[in-house]
């Protein structure tokens, strides 16, 4: 599956595993830099549209020409700010860049926060997205993916390994982890509820494959 960028109105750069300045070379709409991203794209040679948070994390020579907010609020992470500003400004959804890399709590908090979003989580080699309704996608055979239950899902899939028929995903609890396509036509319906689903977009060896 492919992101299409034109689907989005942001990205939004957390301060974690970022992709390389490929990525950013086809983006042609508005980037956010969360606090310290903004150190890893000047480093890249990448100008975010705004930099966003308590800029603890930031050099200072990058805070210039107006295009940061400093919002020091410590009961709101810089992820939650910057989600606040795109939203104040028509910028949502986004690509959400970063989610992973860093200490445990870290990315758990940041999953947390995701999951109350529409919009989409980009890495190196997997991408995540929250569902509902009905969904189609098209995958190479093998791909490795998994789907979570936020909180609470029943869920119907067609074209994986170990499909799911009427199942409830309960987070925590039983969950879908490691499974793989056994179709380039993957259709997942929920029933009700919402889940999260992760994919890997490069090929991952393990006893699954």
């Amino acid at each position: 599956m492919i992101v299409k960028f034109d689907s989005y109105r942001s990205v939004l750069c957390l301060h974690g595993d970022l992709p390389d300045h490929k990525f950013f070379q086809k983006v042609r709409i508005p980037i956010i830099a969360a606090d310290g991203a903004a150190n890893f794209l000047a480093s890249r040679g990448i100008t975010p549209n705004m930099i966003i948070g308590d800029l603890d994390s930031v050099r200072q020579d990058l805070l210039v020409d107006g295009k940061f907010i400093k919002l020091g609020d410590q009961n709101s992470s810089d992820f939650e700010k910057a989600l606040n500003y795109l939203g104040d400004n028509n910028l949502l959804p986004t690509i959400i860049l970063g989610m992973n890399g860093g200490y445990m709590d870290h990315i758990l908090n940041n999953i947390n926060i995701f999951v109350q979003t529409k919009s989409i989580f980009f890495g190196e080699d997997v991408m995540g997205l929250m569902l509902d309704g009905h969904h189609k996608f098209n995958l190479k055979i093998g791909t490795k993916l998994s789907l979570f239950g936020i909180p609470r899902c029943c869920i119907t899939t067609e074209g994986l390994k170990w499909n799911l028929n009427m199942a409830e995903l309960v987070f925590p609890g039983f969950n879908s982890c490691f499974n793989r396509t056994a179709s380039e036509n993957v259709n997942i319906d929920m029933i009700s509820g919402k889940a999260l689903l992760i994919i890997y977009t490069s090929t991952i060896v393990d006893a699954g494959l």
